[in-house]
């Protein structure tokens, strides 16, 4: 899109006597309507549309999407492609594509991370990890330096991310929300907003506004990749139509190629110059019509596009000079007073991102189980424990589990280190360490109705095979009567249902793991 400096600058010129919600530009396909759009946001003005400006046709949008099933599934280059892609072009490197590339689709992302350093990135994985939601994609765009004016794509996908925050999201629940609500998702402002609106010709039919811009310069018969069915085969042939490039040469082959040939053109003369007539006519006192001045080195302009048929039409009026690039017709005083706006939107020149720490404030995640030891808080170790050990099937689990709930940031290196040892502890424990071999059966926290409707939740019951199953129960604290009470509760519940119950087991996790037979 060759126009957005023009639309501004015309813009600013008519701020003088037309708000912005009187103003709107109109564009032939949505990619341009999304590069005016960003272009005049970028540069301090408020804008409003109802299908332009969908946030995943925004490549800054693409890039913290990208990054996010990047981190989420460290297994897929096909996503870290699509990062390292983006990031040659933001950053503006130097280096070769393919080097940078090669150099890094094959590391991990902290490797990744580590060395982008050298570039100017300042993206802390380890903060990342450990911080909520929202604050993840604000140290994102922080750390990459997505945004330095303002960013309307970046401002409204932040208002999604907070909004699902609410909901105790994190990476991977908010990657299935965006998978099913991304062709919905746009920029949108209250229609009495005083900001720009930027839409499609097709989407302005039957619309009005006292202002029109239109950039514009149309390839009237532009098409891509065209296909047609040719019918004109000969007798023998196998097949009584093809499906072939619609092209010049199609008028070559014979006189059926002609007519379908002739008659696509005249099928796109027609919806173009339509087109043309609605993008006219939707202005009740001004049209600006940008466009670009293509004649040839003979003087002749090329009516294939609009911006030939306006210079022709300009000629028959005997109106065209070689040397002026500006032509007005009618009164440019405006026809109404410009009266006060009943609300004006306020304009950020800058995007302020500050990370809360910097605030002096303490900030605990919605879906997160600790508290920051380090700021004195302490830890909810029970729960998370409790928690993280109802995802461990067998032993080589506990890497797995542990990693994840790093990497979502619910624990930090120094809790990861701390957590990953004592389940070591426990699932290599003599007394139990054959409950976490793959030899064995395994139901971690089922509901189990009682025959009085009471719901007991064990939280591992251990099947052998010969169906006799171990009971296990996690507490920490202090041993207490009520533990061996509620596991004969469990065994009773279990003998009802015809099961033998060889063990029941109770598992202390303190400062050292104690096994208890019941």
């Amino acid at each position: 899109m060759k126009y957005p400096k023009k639309v501004l600058e015309k813009i600013n010129q008519l701020k003088e006597d037309f708000y912005l919600n009187e103003i709107c530009v109109l564009t032939r396909t949505k990619r341009d309507g999304i590069a005016v759009a960003d272009y005049l946001s970028e540069n301090g003005i408020s804008i409003i549309s109802s299908e332009t400006l969908l946030l995943k046709n925004n490549s800054k949008i693409n890039f913290i999407i990208d990054l996010l099933y990047s981190i989420q599934n460290t297994n897929d280059e096909e996503k870290r492609f699509e990062v390292l892609y983006f990031l040659h072009e933001h950053l503006q490197l130097k280096v070769p594509k393919h080097e940078f590339f090669k150099k890094h689709v094959k590391l991990t992302n902290a490797f990744i991370f580590e060395n982008l350093k050298s570039y100017g990135i300042s993206f802390n994985f380890s903060v990342f990890q450990q911080v909520p939601f929202y604050e993840k994609i604000e140290e994102i765009i922080r750390g990459f330096k997505l945004v330095n004016s303002s960013n309307a794509y970046v401002q409204f996908f932040l208002d999604v991310v907070l909004e699902q925050q609410r909901k105790a999201t994190d990476i991977g629940d908010f990657l299935e929300f965006w998978e099913l609500k991304k062709e919905k998702l746009s920029i949108v402002a209250s229609e009495n907003a005083n900001a720009v609106q930027v839409m499609t010709i097709h989407k302005s039919k039957g619309l009005e506004f006292p202002v029109v811009i239109f950039p514009c310069d149309v390839d009237i018969y532009r098409q891509i990749n065209p296909k047609i069915w040719f019918d004109d085969l000969p007798k023998d042939y196998l097949f009584k139509e093809l499906l072939i490039d619609y092209k010049k040469d199609l008028s070559l082959i014979n006189e059926r190629g002609l007519e379908i040939y002739n008659q696509q053109r005249e099928e796109l003369e027609l919806d173009n110059f339509n087109l043309l007539y609605v993008a006219l006519t939707r202005a009740a006192e001004q049209l600006h019509v940008i466009t670009e001045k293509k004649i040839s080195a003979n003087g002749v302009e090329n009516v294939n596009h609009y911006s030939g048929i306006f210079i022709n039409y300009l000629k028959e009026q005997n109106l065209w000079r070689e040397d002026r690039l500006e032509y007005n017709f009618g009164n440019i005083e405006r026809a109404k007073k410009k009266e006060a706006a009943a609300s004006l939107a306020e304009i950020h020149q800058k995007f302020i991102s500050t990370p809360w720490q910097e605030h002096n404030i303490v900030l605990l995640a919605s879906a997160s189980k600790l508290w920051n030891t380090a700021q004195g808080k302490a830890i909810d170790f029970g729960n998370l424990f409790h928690e993280m050990l109802s995802k461990i099937i067998i032993k080589n689990d506990v890497n797995i589990v542990t990693t994840l709930y790093h990497q979502k940031g619910f624990i930090n290196e120094i809790q990861l280190k701390l957590i990953k040892e004592m389940m070591c502890f426990v699932v290599n424990h003599p007394k139990l360490a054959v409950y976490f071999s793959d030899k064995v059966t395994v139901f971690n926290e089922r509901e189990i109705v009682d025959f009085d409707n009471q719901v007991v939740i064990p939280d591992r019951l251990v099947f052998n095979h010969i169906n006799e199953v171990t009971v296990i129960d996690y507490k920490t604290g202090s041993a207490s009567s009520e533990h061996h009470q509620q596991l004969l509760k469990y065994e009773r519940v279990l003998k009802s249902m015809n099961f033998k119950v060889s063990k029941k087991l109770l598992v202390y996790i303190n400062t050292e793991v104690n096994v208890v037979e019941v």
